[in-house]
């Protein structure tokens, strides 16, 4: 196969890759965000209910 366009499939491949990284990293975060404000919420509710 032609030299520069092995280089191009590895350019696409590692932009996909880190595009598909920083994508599982967000949505990572955001999940953990959003499990810690409900535990938050779950635990301020109940130490205030008698």
């Amino acid at each position: 196969m032609n030299d520069t366009l092995d280089r191009w499939i590895q350019r696409v491949t590692l932009a996909a890759l880190l595009a598909l990284t920083a994508t599982l990293l967000t949505v990572g975060v955001s999940l953990y965000a959003a499990d810690s404000k409900a535990g938050a919420t779950t635990a301020s509710s109940s130490a205030t209910k008698p």
